[in-house]
Order: C-alpha cells, then structure tokens, then sequence
C-alpha cells in the first residue's frame, strides 16, 4: 500500500512540474504576432503546471486579434476571461494572475467591460510583490511594465 502511495505522490508531483515556468514568462513577453502566439499555445497546451493558466487564458484571449468573425472574437476573449478569473478566484494571492490580467485590461477597448479591476491589481501587485515566490528579476519586469502602462 506505500508504494502505490510513493508512487502516486510521485506521478502527481511530476505532472505539475513547473520547472519551464521561466521560459514561458519570457516566452509571454515576447508574442508579437500570429505565429508567436500559436507557437506560445502550442508549446504551452500540455502544461500541467497550473501557474501557467493565466498566461494560456491571456493568449486564448488575445487569438480575438486574429479573427475576423465577430462572435469568435468574442468567444475567445470570454473562453479567456472565464480561464482567468476562475483561477484568480481559486488562487486569489497569486502575483502573476494578476498582473497577467492587469495586462488583458490595460490592453483591450473599454467597450468589452472587462477593465474594473486595473488599480486593484495594481495596489495588490505592489503591495506583495516582495513576498511573492517568484525570481527577483521577473520582480521587476512586472514592477517595471505596471508602472509603465499605469504609471499612477
């Protein structure tokens, strides 16, 4: 019976391995265009790392750039925003899920309502950046990039 536990604390320790987490933050600041952006879902789209929701549900989000149909834009943007949100609410203190959605509505047309909350993940980002579990470099690209896009 131990070792059918060892070996299921082994197999779910391994699939949410997020050891690439920092080539897919880098990975995300650099989608420029159409084929970044489905190279980033390509290269991401097997993840178990559950940190990487929030970059995933931006990039689904953001596919609305490259339709042309209406109602796919829009179902890509709410697929998107539904993946965001609901890991904000079930990691509520996570930095970069907000930061990544500071992002989103910062960078979309206000008629979509989707910008309510840009100075409350700002306050947040900077108030808990310090404690946050990330690399002190990605610290200041987040600092750096809210500070810039908002800078009150």
């Amino acid at each position: 019976m131990k070792l059918v536990f060892s070996l299921l604390v082994l197999i779910f320790n391994l699939s949410t391995d997020c050891t690439n987490l920092d080539k897919i933050r880098d990975q995300f600041h650099t989608i420029k265009t159409k084929e970044d952006l489905k190279n980033f879902i390509d290269s991401t789209k097997d993840n178990s790392c559950s940190r990487v929701t929030p970059y995933i549900a931006s990039c689904t989000m953001k596919k609305a750039e490259y339709t042309i149909w209406p109602f796919k834009k829009l179902a890509y943007f709410n697929e998107g925003k539904k993946s965001l949100e609901d890991y904000i609410e079930e990691y509520p203190k996570d930095i970069e899920a907000k930061y990544v959605r500071f992002l989103v509505q910062t960078n979309i047309p206000d008629f979509l309502g989707y910008n309510t909350r840009i100075a409350a993940d700002k306050k947040f980002i900077k108030d808990n950046i310090a404690n946050a579990d990330i690399p002190e470099s990605y610290k200041k690209t987040i600092l750096q990039n809210i500070n810039n896009i908002s800078p009150n």
